[in-house]
Parts: C-alpha cells; sequence; structure tokens
C-alpha cells in the first residue's frame, strides 16, 4: 500500500525518535486508533505497510476490517539501522550473505553471486547462528579507540608517514650510490671482457679469412678445367661448395652488435616517476617489495583461523603441505605433496572448487603476477598453472629441468630462483635460477664445506635487497647471499634449529620456521634475529606472508609412525587412532601481522 509524503514524514519523525544506539528505544509510541478517540494507550506493535502504531486491542480489528495486506511486527522488533540494512552498492534491502567472498549482499548482488558454493538467506543463517551482541561490543570499542589513534597520527607533524618519507629520501640516496658504483663497475668489467673478446674476434677472422683465401684460390685453379671438362656430379658439388664459401664470408662480415640490456632502457623510459612507481606497486601487490620503512622492526603474530587437516574422500595419504603462498587478492594456495593436488582456500581456510591433481608430486609454489602459479615437482618438472576468477586451475604448460627441484621463489617479473631437491657436501650449485621460458643458470655460490653430506634447503629472495636467503636444517644454519656483491654469511642461534620454509617479511626481513619449541624466527638481511614467534603446532613445515604483509600463513605435519598396514584399518582409521593418542597434528594456521608496540 501506497503512503502519502504527509504519513512518510510523520512515521519518520517517530521512528527519529529512537535511542541511538541499535535495539534500545528511547520513547513510547502510543496506539494511533486510541489517540483518534483521545485516548492515551502505549503501542505495541506497528504495521509496516500501513505505517501505523497499534494497541494489542487495536491490533486485530486493524486486520480484519482496514483493507490491504497487514505487515504487523512488534515495536521491540522494529531498530533503525541507520543503512546498515541496505546495500552499499544498490542501495536495497540485504537479504543474503555470501560466505565464499564474506559480504552481505541484496537480491541484485544474489544473481552475481549465483556462482558462488555457499550464498545463504540472512533469516535462515540469524535463527541457525544466532549473534551474540555483547561479544561484538569490545570490537568496537576497539576500532573507535584505532581511528582515534589514526586521527591523533594524522595531526602531528612528525608522524609515522612523514617519518617513512625522511627515511625513504634516504634510501634512494643509499640506493643511487649503490647504482652508480654498480654503473662504474659493471663499466669497468664491460670494457675489460669487451677488448678480451675484440682481440679474440678479430683474431678469428683473420685466420679464417687467411684459409678462406687460400682455398679460394686452389678452386679458382681448378675452375676453367672442371668448366670445360668437369663432369655433372663435379660441377653440382663445386657449386655447393662455393655456396658454404658464400655463407662464411656473409657471417664474417656481420661486426658484432653490443647493446644495452632492456631493463636498462625500461628503467630510463620510465623518467623521473619510477620511484613513484615502485611505491605504487607496493600497494598494488607486485612482485616488488620496496618499503617505505627503512628500518627492520619486530612484529606480533595474532592467531586468526586455524583447521585441522584431515584426508578427504579421494585422499590415499595424510595431507603434507610442502608449499604455501598467497595470491594478489588474498586467497590461499597450498600443494599436497601426499596426494599430489593443488587447493585455493578462502580466508577461513575452507577449500574452493575442486583442486588440481599433478601428475607427479608437487614440492613448492610461489604465486606469480596475474594470478598464475609456478609449482616444482618431482620428476624434473615446473609446472606454469594460471588460477580464474572462479577458482578454476589450468596447466598452461610444463618445463622439463636438469634435475628435480624442491622450493621456489620470485626473482623478478620473469626470474626464479629454485633448490635442488638433495644437495650434497660441497655441490657448488645447491641453488639455480631458471627463466619463465625454462632457461637454467648457476649462482656463483659455494657452501661452506661442513654442509651436511645430505640436504633440503628451502630458500626466499628478498628483491629490494638482492639477497637469497638460504636455510639448511641438518646444519642448523641460515646461509645470506648477496647477489651483487657475491658474498654470503651464515647465521646460527640457539633459536635456529632444523629451519624448514622460509619467505620475506615485513620491511624486507625474513620469517622462517623452525623445529625447535616450534618458533617463527624473525631475522634482517644483515643475519641479525629481531624476535622468535612461538606458535601452537608441533614440527612447522611450510610458510608464507600475504603480498600486503598482514598475515602469515604456516602449516605443520606431525605424524609419529607413517607406515600403516591393512589390518590397522588404513589410513584414516589409523591416522584417528595416532590423534587420539596425541602422536598427530596436521594443521593449518593463519595469523594476523602487526607491527610490535615500541
Amino acid at each position: 500500500m501506497a503512503t502519502s509524503k504527509k504519513t512518510q514524514n510523520k512515521t519518520d519523525s517517530k521512528r527519529d525518535n529512537t535511542g541511538e544506539f541499535i535495539g534500545q528505544l528511547s520513547v513510547t509510541q502510543m496506539c494511533a486508533p486510541c489517540m483518534k478517540s483521545n485516548i492515551s494507550k502505549s503501542a505495541s506493535y506497528c504495521c509496516k505497510d500501513c505505517d501505523e502504531f497499534l494497541c494489542n486491542t487495536c491490533k486485530h480489528p486493524h486486520c480484519v476490517y482496514k483493507p490491504g495486506k497487514h505487515n504487523i511486527v512488534g515495536i521491540q522488533d522494529m531498530v533503525d539501522l541507520k543503512g546498515l540494512d541496505r546495500c552499499q552498492e544498490h542501495s536495497e534491502e540485504v537479504k543474503f550473505y555470501c560466505q565464499d567472498h564474506s559480504k552481505l549482499c541484496c537480491t541484485t548482488c544474489a544473481i552475481l553471486h549465483q556462482k558462488c558454493h555457499q550464498l545463504d538467506e540472512i533469516d535462515r543463517l540469524s535463527q541457525r547462528n544466532p549473534t551474540d551482541l555483547h561479544a561484538l561490543k569490545p570490537t568496537l570499542l576497539k576500532l573507535e579507540s584505532d581511528a582515534d589513534s589514526i586521527l591523533a597520527d594524522c595531526k602531528k607533524p612528525d608522524n609515522n608517514f612523514s617519518r617513512s618519507i625522511s627515511n625513504m629520501s634516504s634510501e634512494i640516496d643509499t640506493m643511487k650510490d649503490r647504482i652508480i658504483r654498480l654503473f662504474d663497475a659493471a663499466k669497468k668489467n664491460f670494457i675489460s671482457e669487451a677488448n678480451a673478446l675484440k682481440s679474440e674476434k678479430m683474431s678469428r677472422r683473420q685466420d679464417c679469412c687467411l684459409q678462406l683465401k687460400v682455398e679460394i684460390n686452389q678452386m679458382m685453379s681448378l675452375y676453367s678445367a672442371i668448366e670445360e671438362n668437369g663432369r655433372p656430379q663435379q660441377k653440382y658439388i663445386v657449386s655447393k661448395r662455393l655456396e658454404e664459401k658464400q655463407k662464411i664470408v656473409q657471417a664474417e662480415q656481420n661486426t658484432p652488435i653490443i647493446t644495452i640490456p632492456r631493463e636498462l632502457t625500461a628503467l630510463l623510459e620510465m623518467g623521473n616517476n619510477f620511484v613513484k612507481q615502485f611505491c605504487h606497486e607496493t600497494k598494488t601487490v607486485e612482485t616488488s617489495r620496496i618499503k617505505l620503512s627503512s628500518q627492520p622492526k619486530p612484529v606480533t603474530l595474532e592467531l586468526i583461523v586455524s583447521v585441522d587437516l584431515y584426508m578427504t574422500g579421494d585422499d590415499e595419504r595424510e595431507p603434507l603441505l610442502t608449499g604455501l603462498d598467497f595470491l594478489s587478492d588474498g586467497r590461499l594456495v597450498a600443494v599436497d605433496n601426499a596426494n599430489m593436488k593443488c587447493i585455493i582456500l578462502n580466508e577461513r581456510l575452507q577449500r574452493i572448487r575442486v583442486p588440481y591433481k599433478f601428475n607427479s608430486a608437487p614440492n613448492s609454489v610461489v604465486c606469480l603476477p596475474d594470478d598464475a602459479l609456478c609449482v616444482t615437482c618431482e620428476g624434473n618438472v615446473v609446472c606454469f598453472l594460471s588460477v580464474s576468477t572462479d577458482n578454476t586451475i589450468t596447466l598452461t604448460r610444463e618445463i622439463k629441468t636438469s634435475s628435480a627441484f624442491a622450493s621456489i621463489c620470485c626473482m623478478s617479473s620473469s626470474l626464479m630462483a629454485v633448490t635442488t631437491s638433495r644437495t650434497f657436501e660441497g655441490d657448488i650449485h645447491p641453488t639455480k635460477q631458471i627463466s619463465m621460458d625454462g632457461v637454467e643458470s648457476d649462482f656463483n655460490l659455494l657452501l661452506p664445506k661442513k654442509t651436511s653430506k645430505l640436504e633440503t634447503m628451502d630458500c626466499t629472495y628478498v628483491q629490494s635487497k638482492n639477497t637469497l636467503v638460504l636455510t639448511s636444517a641438518r646444519s642448523n644454519t641460515v646461509h645470506i647471499y648477496d647477489t651483487v656483491k657475491g658474498t654470503f654469511i651464515t647465521v646460527t642461534d640457539k633459536n635456529i634449529q632444523e629451519p624448514k620454509s622460509t619467505c620475506v617479511g615485513p620491511g624486507d626481513t625474513v620469517l622462517m620456521c623452525c623445529k625447535n619449541d616450534n618458533p617463527i624466527v624473525h631475522l634482517t638481511v644483515d643475519g641479525a634475529i629481531l624476535g622468535t614467534y612461538p606458535v601452537d603446532l608441533k614440527y612447522p613445515r611450510s610458510i608464507c606472508v600475504s603480498k600486503d604483509d598482514t598475515r602469515l600463513a604456516v602449516s605443520n605435519h606431525f605424524l609419529e609412525i607413517q607406515q600403516y598396514t591393512q589390518r590397522d584399518g588404513g589410513p584414516k582409521v589409523y591416522g584417528a587412532l595416532l590423534e587420539r593418542q596425541g602422536l598427530r597434528q596436521n594443521k593449518l594456521q593463519v595469523y594476523k601481522i602487526t607491527p610490535a608496540m615500541s
């Protein structure tokens, strides 16, 4: 039933008298029919279609004798949410909640989210899982306090952002001096190598042309005889020999061309905006990790969500997550080595769609720009995958490699660093560089002789520092290698025991998980330990940090006895037995990363 503008304004004025807090009324409403008879009686109900307040006595006659549809609700149920119950995009009433995207949806939104797996009606959700608003009040107070802190910080002339700008200016000057030194060294090396190449090239060209002249003179002396008396076969052979000599001459006529690499010319094309573009990349979560803050600081970890990992219907073994990484939009990617899967998980660590099945066991994963994945697998294979917006994983191509690679990390948008699955004592190439096209090259890195005879190593690369970090589990050490200077330092500490996975942390620091006392170790690229953070996991195995440096994901694999027989009831029954005995713990957890208070 349509209402007049006068009636609507009257109703709005009545609603404005309600309290400012949700669920609280500050003014008693009077029954409208009774007031027409000069009777003051409190209203207990309201007809939302007629915008009329009613008492207990007038409720029934209103529904029976007044034409039209009547939606009667109790006054205690009437709360003005001040627009919170309206869709921010379409201004329609919110009726659904999409658990896949953690978003309140109206009817129009529901059409866009119809492919989502968990789109539920709010009426049904609210009845099934009642919300305790008392538990949310501390969160509201905390948000208000945080907002006040931000406002106070904005008014300070020497706030954190101002200091960050100053630090960034100093860091740019340092980087400029470093680049100049690099250019000077590169120029010196280039001139030396170019002169050596010139001497070698000119000498070889001279020898080649002298030999060529001898052969041409020999052919010239035979030319007349072959032309007059030579057999067809001989003439054909001579003509082809002449073609060979012609190709040799053409090849030697091509002078070597020396060019500037495309990476440098691209930097020059940016002009004076290249620093601004780098800063923008840190916000849009590209592979660059150049930060405004130049001083590494400790952090705190707060557990957000934790899930137990169990065998699903198509699993043959207990899950073993050997690789984790975040996509740019926050989705988590995990590879299950035991069941040869690639899995996409949402922020509640729930699996999204069907996992991708590999032909060989995956070891590690790294997320590339444009929602692409690169996965190292057993059998000397590196797989490139793409993830669509609806979380479908597709294999784009495979690359055969010289050996099986374990961990993988990004060095740039087109180059990655990998570690070999098995590193032996004195191995001069425990790590390699591999391009997107599959071209492999070696680091000039030689680990100390005390390296264990058989080693499994993990690596990460701090791009802004040109630093490669290697963990050595058996020797309880961390090797930090400067790829520009060609030097490395070895870090040993009582907190670094059997280091496993490592990743780049906030402010170009390094985070790694270690076996001893279940800690996460935090250190700088100079080898200084910033802190250790215990986690509720036995034997942490894999670790990664989101692209915006606000979340940390870590998984473990603790199974005291991994061998079972058919008489034990199979893997699922045996896994449950170990769990009851405290011998099984297989979890995946996500922590919130925040800067530690001074």
